[in-house]
């Protein structure tokens, strides 16, 4: 019990691995792949690495290693031909860490960096339902963003990475009355009713407020994921700039100007859209 109330003492402000606030709710002005307007809508769950492991959801604790279970979802939909991806799964966080001794008491080493392994389970599919993808995935993402690492450059800090492996199966569901265009296109190679099999990479940065314009912070943020698919041989991708005007100094309400590139999963789009959206989180 010492250790994870250690744990909990020297935890850092993860601003990188998710938001602050577990919950953000996107309304966005964009326009889509065929140069429409549309409204788009985003909804995100995540909880950060910090805000996990306080002591009353650790589920297991020992020598040099702890244990959480937390579900996580991802929205993205909108009108006319605007990117949609449903991602909802069910994740397991296994983290392990070095000892040091502070106060004659054994304590993780928060000046090393932290090794989590996530495993989850869950579905991703689209705004129409057409395809529903079950995905089994295991991966490995650092975690160096502690307060007492002194080793990692503070740039470095503000990025996030991980690599991940996926296995699953692609489900099809009756939509002959439905033909998908421009951005809503499902452009994967992977068959329906066939397995899936692949590799993922994901990188992101949030460089916070860089400076303020009459009190208004401005930021940038990236974010990119990269998939090979193995049993076709294929590569997929998505890649997302942001420039942020946080409008609240807790930076919970704030304006993106925003560009992506590719859809990601489940339909691996390949198209353009842009535009300008308010986030609210809770």
């Amino acid at each position: 019990m010492k250790k994870i109330f250690f744990v909990i003492i020297f935890f850092a402000n993860l601003k990188v691995s998710g938001q602050d606030k577990p919950i953000a709710i996107d309304l966005s002005t964009i326009k889509t792949e065929l140069k429409q307007n549309a409204i788009s809508v985003g909804i995100n769950y995540i909880k950060s690495l910090d805000s996990l492991f306080q002591l009353q959801d650790i589920l297991v604790a020992n020598k040099n290693s702890l244990f959480q279970v937390t579900p996580q979802f991802n929205v993205q939909t909108g009108t006319s031909d605007a990117f949609s991806s449903i991602n909802a799964k069910v994740t397991g966080l296994f983290m392990t860490f070095r000892d040091t001794t502070i106060a004659e008491q054994k304590t993780p080493n928060t000046a090393r960096g932290f090794q989590t392994f996530p495993i989850s389970i869950g579905i991703e599919t689209n705004n129409k339902f057409n395809i529903i993808n079950g995905i089994v995935e295991a991966g490995w993402v650092p975690w160096y963003q502690t307060q007492g690492n002194k080793r990692t450059p503070k740039w470095l800090k503000n990025t996030k990475f991980g690599i991940f492996l996926q296995g699953g199966y692609k489900f099809g569901i009756d939509t002959t009355n439905f033909t998908a265009i421009g951005g809503a296109k499902d452009e994967s190679k992977e068959d329906v009713d066939k397995a899936i099999f692949r590799a993922k990479s994901s990188f992101g940065f949030n460089t916070n407020s860089l400076f303020e314009l009459s009190g208004v912070g401005i930021a940038l943020l990236g974010n990119g994921d990269l998939w090979y698919d193995f049993l076709n041989s294929q590569v997929y991708y998505t890649i997302q700039g942001k420039l942020r005007c946080y409008l609240t100094n807790n930076k919970d309400k704030y304006f993106d100007f925003k560009y992506q590139k590719g859809s990601g999963a489940p339909n691996f789009n390949e198209g353009d859209q842009y535009g300008l959206g308010l986030t609210v989180t809770f």
